[in-house]
């Protein structure tokens, strides 16, 4: 079993495809992908297409409910309408996730609207994809922060790290509700997360659908490559992330 853990609907397939995944799974399909965190590319770029984004990302996934999970996302610029959209993507379109990217979407993990938002993910048992690795909103000791303030909140860096920063995430993954997600970083990089961090919360992803090139392969044959245990890779692969949506519930 293969769970992408951190792939989008992007813009270019939405404008092609419009919300037939069929071309998109087909990529997925080839590299033997079983399920996968389908997260949105509109609603992180524009506020102003976060509802609609977030009913298109809920509507292509149902249309592949055992092979496509829904995340969500919010503005917290929004104030009382991020949180309401919160609510509403959770209870109304059913995603299991939210992921946020303050880099592209230009807010402090400070926003005392963020906090709110954190608070209710904890009360609605959905956890949190940030984008992380990218200086100055989206640091790993940043997001551990938010960990320690919102204990009950699982929080996923969706990029351990990325290629500069992978160093402090394993570090931000100290707190135990804090998972990594091996999209990014160098092989050697992988090979010392998976050597330091807690095994049972490190996941894997390709961050494809942002455009039409196929991430998933490349991504695929950095981990398939590093020195890692056979059956940590597949703990990484398939174990954890359904481990992640329980812990959640």
């Amino acid at each position: 079993m293969i769970i992408d853990c951190h792939t989008h609907w992007g813009i270019a397939w939405q404008e092609r495809d419009r919300g037939d995944p069929a071309r998109w799974m087909a990529i997925a399909d080839q590299h033997g992908i079983t399920k996968a965190f389908l997260y949105p590319h509109a609603g992180i770029v524009r506020s102003d297409s976060c509802a609609v984004d977030n009913d298109t990302v809920a509507a292509v996934a149902a249309s592949a409910p055992d092979r496509l999970i829904p995340v969500a996302t919010a503005w917290p610029q929004m104030k009382e309408q991020g949180l309401e959209e919160v609510r509403r993507a959770v209870e109304v379109l059913g995603a299991r996730a939210l992921k946020f990217h303050p880099w592209l979407q230009g807010f402090s993990l400070a926003d005392p609207y963020l906090g709110r938002i954190c608070g209710l993910a904890a009360e609605l048992r959905v956890p949190i994809f940030f984008h992380d690795g990218t200086p100055c909103y989206c640091l790993p000791e940043q997001i551990a922060g938010l960990a320690r303030r919102f204990q009950a909140t699982c929080f996923v860096l969706a990029h351990a790290g990325l290629v500069w920063n992978w160093r402090s995430a394993i570090e931000a993954a100290r707190r135990s509700n804090v998972w990594l997600c091996l999209c990014g970083p160098p092989q050697r990089a992988l090979e010392v997360i998976c050597q330091r961090a807690d095994p049972d919360r490190i996941l894997w992803g390709s961050d494809f659908g942002f455009g039409f090139a196929d991430s998933i392969g490349y991504w695929l044959s950095v981990f398939r490559a590093a020195r890692i245990p056979d059956t940590m890779k597949e703990k990484i692969l398939g174990v954890n992330p359904l481990h992640l949506l329980q812990s959640a519930l």
